[in-house]
């Protein structure tokens, strides 16, 4: 397939692993709905059970088994994909992905895009240079929860202009170690970090989405898990070394404050909310305080009126002409997964920009890179010199090792 080439676009997953799970749910939606968009023609994973696996999966729901490749650079000399959908641990998105560009395809990463900005910034260099489409994989936007709730914040202005957001998640909840698919999670050399750039990822999108582009942040972190992880990928034993409580301020140029504090290491009674506070009154999000408004969101006005959930949703579908429904919403799927690989697949085809791209996908990243650099740095850090690759202390190790 040429960039120009309206055709059907042939995929790739590569990466089998538990978050691949997602996508092909969400390729299962879309085919559902109708979507003929696209053919899934290879599974890659170093772990051939894995491939096989999503191959016979995808085979139940397009009819036709995807070839299964255990090493990503027999899938590109075979020429079989003109695109790949990377659902890889974190340390190896970048390395996939230049590769996979640099192969010629075109290229969705799974949040986030890379493990530092650095090999964030290079994933998109290579896109550049081989003139190839990069796109960020990220879902919880996506959702028509999310997008009606973003909608009446910024657009509808149903609780004014805003004045703070307080997002509270504390917790007694220690990873499961044992578990093969948790251990690389908590090692900063595998995943760049904890929950601050895991999850974190879809709030920093959201974040920005809803408020725009941020200034500062203030944030204190600490490790209080520190458990041995028996045989992680790579790296064998070793201590568990990411955050896993954390207080950010997070300044927006518009002047509003937002407040991110959790901990999954504290005893005790627990607490999550996520409360959106406004001139005419306030929004609470519904569902895990990481996914703004993934489940959707209630307000109370000024006045003292309730509104639901359900309006909220029913007045922003309203609000949209066909052609948005259709764009935004394609077939009339409402799956985050689903939506972000026909996004992906409908940029190729007509040569357009993906709704968020890498240097999206970076601006969310550095967000999260803001929290550790000034943890790090014991002061404040300004968002566009940590964008900039000009601090980058909590980060170097990381870019050492992988020499990126």
């Amino acid at each position: 397939m040429t960039e120009h080439d309206s055709g059907t676009v042939r995929l790739a997953l590569v990466g089998c692993g538990g978050i691949s799970g997602a996508h092909v749910n969400g390729y299962k939606d879309l085919y559902v709905h109708g979507c003929r968009e696209f053919v899934v023609t290879a599974c890659c994973d170093v772990r051939e059970e894995n491939a096989l696996k999503r191959s016979k999966e995808i085979a139940e729901i397009q009819g036709i088994a995807p070839a299964v490749f255990t090493s990503q650079a027999a899938m590109e000399k075979a020429g079989v994909a003109d695109a790949a959908d990377i659902c890889l641990p974190h340390c190896f998105h970048h390395s996939s992905a230049i590769s996979l560009l640099d192969a010629g395809l075109h290229v969705m990463v799974e949040k986030p895009i890379g493990i530092t900005v650095k090999a964030s910034r290079a994933i998109i260099a290579a896109a550049e240079r081989n003139r190839r489409t990069l796109a960020t994989a990220e879902n919880i936007r996506r959702y028509v929860t999310a997008r009606s709730c973003a909608w009446a914040i910024n657009q509808r202005g149903l609780i004014g202009d805003m004045r703070l957001v307080n997002i509270q998640s504390i917790s007694f909840s220690p990873f499961d170690y044992d578990n093969p698919a948790m251990k690389w999670r908590g090692i900063k050399l595998l995943t760049g970090g904890g929950m601050i750039m895991d999850s974190g990822a879809h709030f920093a999108d959201m974040v920005e989405v809803l408020f725009g582009d941020v200034d500062e942040v203030s944030c204190t972190m600490s490790a209080y898990d520190n458990r041995l992880i028996k045989d992680a990928p790579i790296l064998g034993d070793q201590q568990a070394d990411v955050e896993d409580t954390w207080h950010a301020v997070i300044r927006f140029k518009s002047g509003l404050h937002v407040l991110w504090t959790h901990s999954r290491s504290l005893y005790g009674q627990g607490m999550s909310t996520a409360s959106y506070y406004g001139s005419k009154g306030t929004m609470n999000a519904l569902g895990f305080a990481f996914h703004p408004f993934q489940n959707g969101g209630t307000a109370v006005l000024d006045d003292g009126t309730a509104v639901t959930n359900e309006q909220i949703q029913s007045e922003y579908l309203a609000s949209l002409t066909e052609p948005q429904q259709a764009t935004l919403f394609p077939y009339g799927s409402t799956d985050g997964f689903a939506i972000e690989v026909w996004d992906f697949i409908d940029a190729l085809r007509n040569n357009r920009k993906p709704e968020m791209d890498g240097v999206d996908g970076l601006r969310a990243k550095t967000l999260c890179e803001c929290c550790y650099e000034s943890a790090v740095a014991g002061r404040t850090v300004k968002f566009d010199e940590v964008f900039d690759g000009r601090l980058s202390e909590y980060q170097r190790p990381i870019d050492e090792y992988w020499h990126i």
